[in-house]
């Protein structure tokens, strides 16, 4: 019996093997295998010339002390906590106002979307222009306004919202599409009921939009914490952990162990710690999604 384009089932089982060991293949040579060389980094003194010394858990107790890390840390979770609540409550508001139709808000759409597009790296150079002190366009249009030069990128008070502001800005694009998407996936015989029944916009919002959206809600909370607490480019290109350490970020103290300092299997440990500091945030999540998470 042929099926599925002429293609003999016994043929077909064949494929199915062929490439699930194919994938299989690759996996553990992207993930698997590195995934386990890394853990034994971990428990290794090592600087990416002489062989790794197995050390045990040195490297671990070594994290508790450095005060380096636990500013970074800090500061990692500072960034989320700026960027994830702005992103998810602007980026749903917009996909709000853009959930109509009509020719200028399918031009709006594709407008939104550009920066998902957009090189990372293009972007943040974009932004220090932006914080430019002198010619910047933030600065340019403050003075017009009276207020003195401000050094976003160089001033501890303003260094880490600066980082902030700007992956408001990036994270909003594709979160914005996600919402739309779920929006136009709400059955309008809900909000029809609603509106037959006298509800106001404020209602509809609250007791329908918002509670069938929760999905798409948690899965947008859940991907912002790790993507924020994971913030590099930004770091590296405008501020370079600086000024001090008012935006040193873990990955980007991970980075300078690896890379500036050769420490690679202190740097590997660090990496650890910050994978299993998501995985036990992403396991409360999951948990906690069922108080207020519903699926239809």
């Amino acid at each position: 019996m042929k099926v599925l384009g002429g293609i003999p089932k016994s043929k077909q089982a064949q494929y199915f093997v062929l490439f699930t060991i194919l994938s299989f293949i690759f996996a553990a040579l992207s993930y698997y295998i590195p995934f386990i060389m890394s853990f034994r980094l971990a428990l290794s003194e090592y600087d990416a010339v002489t062989p790794p010394k197995f050390i045990g858990l040195e490297n671990f107790r070594r994290i508790l002390n450095d005060k380096v890390f636990w500013i970074s840390l800090k500061n990692s979770f500072l960034y989320s906590l700026y960027v994830v609540p702005s992103v998810i409550i602007l980026s749903f508001l917009i996909a709000v106002g853009l959930n109509r139709e009509g020719k200028f808000i399918k031009f709006l759409r594709t407008l939104y979307f550009l920066p998902t597009v957009s090189a990372t790296v293009a972007i943040a150079f974009v932004w220090a222009w932006f914080y430019q002190p002198e010619y910047g366009l933030l600065n340019t249009f403050l003075r017009l306004f009276g207020f003195k030069t401000i050094y976003w990128l160089t001033d501890k008070r303003f260094a880490l919202p600066a980082l902030a502001i700007a992956g408001i800005w990036g994270g909003l694009s594709y979160n914005i599409i996600l919402f739309l998407a779920g929006l136009q996936n709400i059955p309008s015989i809900y909000y029809e009921a609603a509106s037959l029944d006298g509800a106001k916009p404020k209602d509809i919002l609250f007791h329908i939009t918002i509670p069938l959206m929760t999905p798409i809600i948690f899965f947008v909370l859940i991907m912002e914490i790790i993507g924020t607490v994971q913030m590099f480019e930004a770091v590296f290109i405008l501020t370079r952990g600086g000024p001090g350490y008012a935006t040193h970020t873990l990955v980007y103290y991970i980075y300078r162990n690896g890379f500036n300092w050769f420490r690679m299997g202190y740097g590997v440990a660090i990496s650890w710690v910050l994978y299993f500091i998501l995985l036990i945030l992403t396991i409360i999540q999951f948990r906690l999604q069922k108080r207020w998470v519903y699926y239809e």
